[in-house]
């Protein structure tokens, strides 16, 4: 029999970290399926695959940090599409009441319109 010191134990350990934890959410859990996890590791450099030799659990910490992660990244795609279509709303360098960003100071824009009216 071996020792149980240099024991490892798969079902505890994070497969982002890699460190033994005893509280781990598994990804094939409700929990799991709740908090969107597997949809949320796509969106990072690995790949999970359920039938793998690598563990299938995430430590409570990596799950805050993956979440905070996926709220940043969702920020950014509706910040970005935001900007995008107030774009779209400025033929004439004015931003229309349609625009979803009118009312709020755009430097760039002042930029466009000093340089527009030095051009002109």
């Amino acid at each position: 029999m071996g020792s149980t010191g240099k024991a490892v134990v798969t079902g505890f350990i994070c497969r982002l970290c890699s460190e033994q934890k005893k509280i781990v959410i598994h990804l094939y859990t409700d929990r799991a399926r709740k908090l969107r996890l597997l949809e949320k590791i796509k969106l990072l450099p690995i790949s999970v695959e359920k039938y793998d030799n690598l563990p299938k659990s995430i430590c409570e910490q990596c799950v805050s940090r993956l979440e905070a992660q996926y709220d940043l990244l969702q920020k950014i795609r509706r910040s970005n599409t935001i900007h995008h279509s107030h774009r779209l709303y400025h033929s004439n360098g004015r931003c229309p009441t349609e625009c979803p960003l009118h009312g709020i100071d755009d430097p760039s824009l002042s930029e466009v319109d000093a340089g527009d009216s030095s051009e002109s």
